[in-house]
């Protein structure tokens, strides 16, 4: 298991506004990757169609990441928030996890960029979806579910793992918390 805080912020103010995940690519404190992959027209308009995502991995004193259901069909996995095209990754995830867990966070760092590119074979048409993964700790220093509130519709389920549980979902950036 790896933990990945490069930082003491006290609330996610302390990590400067992301609108616009390119302008961490030159950062050598970011890890920037890309990804292409050619794919069929139909999955190039999905991706398309999908928002970019801000994630964290929430780790507590014992080292365990926090993973998430949001809905009762939904996968195990980090917890991830859309972000619209005017949206600040770091203000997303964190108002995210405080609506639906109950947490306020302190986002430690941006552990890295995963832009996933789609394009078609002759390449006519493209497609790409950023996520920007951030990690955190509860910045209540508290790290107890059991007292979080949400202040919003509240998740399927939350708990903490020290490994991925069977059938989870491992967006870009889970490994960084959890093996």
């Amino acid at each position: 298991m790896t933990s990945h805080h490069a930082g003491d912020a006290s609330s996610p103010t302390a990590i400067e506004p992301i609108i616009d995940h390119e302008s961490l690519r030159e950062r050598d404190d970011v890890p920037f990757h890309e990804e292409t992959d050619v794919v069929d027209a139909e999955i190039v308009e999905q991706v398309a169609s999908l928002a970019d995502l801000a994630g964290v991995g929430i780790t507590n004193r014992d080292g365990e990441v926090l993973l998430r259901q949001l809905t009762d069909t939904c996968s195990w996995k980090i917890p991830v928030a859309p972000v619209g095209p005017e949206d600040d990754f770091a203000t997303a995830i964190a108002a995210h996890v405080s609506k639906t867990i109950g947490l306020t966070l302190a986002l430690d760092a941006i552990e890295g960029v995963w832009d996933i590119s789609v394009r078609t074979d002759n390449g006519t048409q493209t497609a790409s979806r950023a996520f920007v993964i951030f990690s955190a700790s509860a910045a209540s220093g508290t790290d107890h579910l059991e007292a979080a509130t949400p202040e919003g519709d509240a998740v399927e389920a939350a708990d903490w793992f020290d490994e991925l549980p069977d059938g989870a979902d491992e967006i870009p950036g889970t490994g960084l918390f959890i093996d």
